[in-house]
C-alpha cells in the first residue's frame, strides 16, 4: 500500500494528521467503530453493546472479554477510561480524538489552564469505570453525533500500563520495543520517511481477522511515481483515501489499467486559505475581508482540483445550499459583474486599512496534495487584484504542520502568515467543521481564533433536535462567518478524495468520509 506523506504521529493525542490515522489506526481499536459493509453504521469494536438512558445522555458500554495487549497484559476498563479522559481533558489538545468532548464539556471550560481543574471536569462525571469490562459516559446533553466521533480512528485506546510509565507512544521506537497495541496488525518496522510495515496480529480478539499476514506500506509523495507504480503492478492500494492525485488522474488509473484498479470517492477535507490573524497586517479584520472577495473559487477550484469541488460555503452544505452561497460576495465569478464588485470592494478595504497598494506575505504549502498549485492560484489573484505580493514556501507534511504549530502557544504569533490547507471530513455532521476550524482548539485553528459570537451559535445549534431549526441557527452563523467582521480561514470549497483499490483486493466498501476505515483487518485477496 501506499501513503501520501510522512506519519506525523503515533499518538492519537491531539492527532488532526491524516497521514497520522492511517499509520497508528491498524494497531489500536476505539470502543466502537463505523462497519465496514454499511460504513455509515456505528458497531462494536472493544465494545461488544451499549445502551443508552431515556433521556439519551448517558450511554453504557460493555468492552469484549478477554482481550489482551500484545505485551500479554490485559486490556479493560481502565485503559478505557484512562485513554478517553486523555483525549477529553480540556487542558489537552482537542485533535480529533477529543472531538466527541463536545458533548459532555461546555465550551467555556477549554479556557481552564489549571490542570487540576481540568482533571476533575474529566473524572467519573465524563467517563466512568463502572466495572472491569463497563465504561459509562455520561453527556451533557443528548446527542446523535456523540457515538460518531468516538467511532473515528482517531479515538483509539492506547495501554494504561505504558502511558502511567511516562512512556512516549508518539515515537515508533517506544511502540517496537514495548509491543504493547492491541489491533489487527503489529508494527514490525518503521523507517522516517521512507516506509512502516506491519504484521497480521496472531493474537488479535477477533476470530479469523485480520485476512492479511503483512502490509507494507511505502511513503510515496511524488503522483507520477504512485501511477508508474500502479500500473507496473508493484502497489496494490492508495492507504487511504489521499494519494497526491487529482480526480481526473484518479480516474485515468482505471482506464490505464484496464479496470484493473478501481478509484474510491469519498467526501474528503474542507478546503481553505488560512490567515494567521496574531500577525499583522491579518490583525486587521479589513485586510481579511478584502481577501476573502479577491479570492477566485471557481478559479482555485478548476486548476487545482480540476472541477472537483463541491460549492463554497463555509459549512459546506449543511447550513445553506451550494446554490445560495454561489450568489455572496467573494463567490462570485470574478469575471461577472458581481465578481467585478467584489474586487473594487476589496480594493478599497486595503486602502482603509493603510494598504492601498498592498504588502509582502510568504506563503506556506505542504508538499501533498494539491495545496502548492492552490497557494499559486490565489497568490497570483491577490497580487493582480490586491498588490500582496511574495513567494511560497513548500515543507514536507510534518514540517508544514510544525510549522503552522508555531502559533498555537498564547504568547506566539507564529512563524507563518498564510498557508493553503483542508480539514478532513470527519463525519458529515456540522459539528466536525466548527470542531476542525472554527472552535479554539481546533486542528485547523492554528492561531486559536475564538469569536464569542460563533461560540454562541454553536452551542445553540449542537444541543437542538429539529434538523430544520438546527440548519436554520447555522445559516446565521455562515452569513456572519462570510461576512468576514472576524474569521481565520477563507472557505474555498469541499474536495474529494480517493481510494484506488486493486480490484482483487475485496471486503472494501469505500467510507462516507476521509477520516475512517483504515484498519484493513476486513480486507482479502481473491486472485
Amino acid at each position: 500500500m501506499s501513503a501520501y506523506a510522512d506519519t506525523k504521529d503515533w499518538d492519537p493525542l491531539g492527532s488532526s494528521s491524516l497521514s497520522s490515522v492511517i499509520s497508528y489506526s491498524q494497531l489500536y481499536n476505539q470502543i466502537v467503530q463505523f462497519d465496514t459493509v454499511e460504513p455509515t453504521v456505528v458497531v462494536g469494536d472493544l465494545a461488544d453493546s451499549w445502551e443508552t438512558n431515556e433521556e439519551g445522555t448517558s450511554f453504557t458500554f460493555h468492552l469484549r472479554d478477554g482481550i489482551k495487549w500484545t505485551d500479554g497484559e490485559t486490556l479493560d476498563a481502565d485503559d478505557v477510561v484512562y485513554s478517553m479522559q486523555r483525549y477529553g481533558n480540556p487542558c489537552n489538545g482537542r485533535g480529533r480524538s477529543g472531538l466527541w468532548r463536545t458533548y459532555t464539556i461546555p465550551i467555556e471550560v477549554v479556557e481552564l489552564k489549571d490542570k487540576a481543574d481540568c482533571t476533575a471536569l474529566n473524572a467519573d462525571d465524563v467517563v466512568r469505570k463502572v466495572d472491569q469490562l463497563t465504561v459509562e459516559f455520561n453527556l451533557a446533553f443528548a446527542s446523535g453525533a456523540f457515538i460518531k466521533f468516538l467511532a473515528i480512528d482517531y479515538a483509539k485506546i492506547l495501554p494504561k500500563h505504558l502511558l502511567e510509565q511516562d512512556i512516549d507512544l508518539n515515537l515508533a521506537e517506544n511502540i517496537l520495543r514495548h509491543g504493547a497495541t492491541s489491533g489487527p496488525f503489529i508494527l514490525e518496522d518503521y523507517q522516517s520517511g521512507n516506509q512502516y510495515k506491519v504484521n497480521k496480529n496472531p493474537d488479535y480478539f477477533k476470530e479469523g481477522l485480520p485476512y492479511f499476514d503483512r502490509i507494507e506500506h511505502y511513503i510515496i509523495t511524488v503522483p507520477a511515481t504512485f501511477i508508474a507504480q500502479v500500473e507496473a503492478g508493484q502497489i496494490d492500494a492508495s492507504n487511504a483515501a489521499a494519494n497526491n492525485l487529482t480526480a481526473p488522474e484518479n480516474y485515468a488509473i482505471e482506464v490505464s489499467t484496464n479496470s484493473e484498479y478501481v478509484a474510491h470517492e469519498v467526501l474528503g477535507g474542507t478546503r481553505g486559505f488560512m490567515l494567521n490573524v496574531k500577525r499583522e497586517p491579518f490583525s486587521d479584520h479589513r485586510v481579511r475581508q478584502a481577501i476573502n472577495l479577491a479570492v477566485d473559487r471557481q478559479k482555485v477550484n478548476e486548476r487545482a482540483l480540476h472541477g472537483s469541488g463541491r460549492g463554497h460555503c463555509p459549512l459546506v452544505g449543511l447550513a445553506h445550499d451550494y446554490e445560495e452561497c454561489a450568489t455572496w460576495p467573494g463567490m462570485r465569478p470574478k469575471d461577472t459583474p458581481g465578481g467585478q464588485e467584489d474586487i473594487a470592494r476589496a480594493r478599497e478595504l486595503m486602502a482603509e486599512a493603510g494598504y492601498p497598494d498592498g504588502f509582502k506575505i510568504e506563503y506556506t504549502a505542504r508538499q501533498v496534495g494539491t495545496y502548492v498549485v492552490e497557494c499559486s492560484v490565489i497568490k497570483q489573484d491577490l497580487e493582480e487584484f490586491l498588490g500582496i505580493t511574495g513567494e511560497i514556501a513548500t515543507y514536507p507534511s510534518a514540517a508544514g504542520y510544525a510549522k503552522y504549530g508555531t502559533a498555537r502557544p498564547a504568547d506566539a504569533t507564529g512563524d507563518w502568515d498564510v498557508g493553503c490547507q483542508a480539514d478532513g471530513m470527519t463525519v458529515f455532521d456540522v459539528d466536525a467543521v466548527y470542531g476542525g476550524i472554527f472552535l479554539k482548539g481546533g486542528t485547523r485553528n492554528y492561531t486559536d481564533w475564538e469569536a464569542p459570537e460563533l461560540n454562541a451559535w454553536f452551542e445553540q445549534q449542537k444541543v437542538e433536535l429539529d434538523p430544520e431549526m438546527r440548519r436554520q441557527i447555522n445559516k446565521e452563523a455562515e452569513i456572519w462567518l462570510h461576512e468576514f467582521s472576524n474569521n481565520h480561514w477563507v472557505s474555498l470549497t469541499l474536495g474529494r478524495n480517493f481510494w484506488v483499490m486493486n480490484r482483487d483486493i475485496k471486503g472494501f466498501n469505500a467510507p462516507q468520509t476521509v477520516q475512517y476505515g483504515f484498519k484493513h483487518e476486513h480486507l482479502w485477496w481473491d486472485r
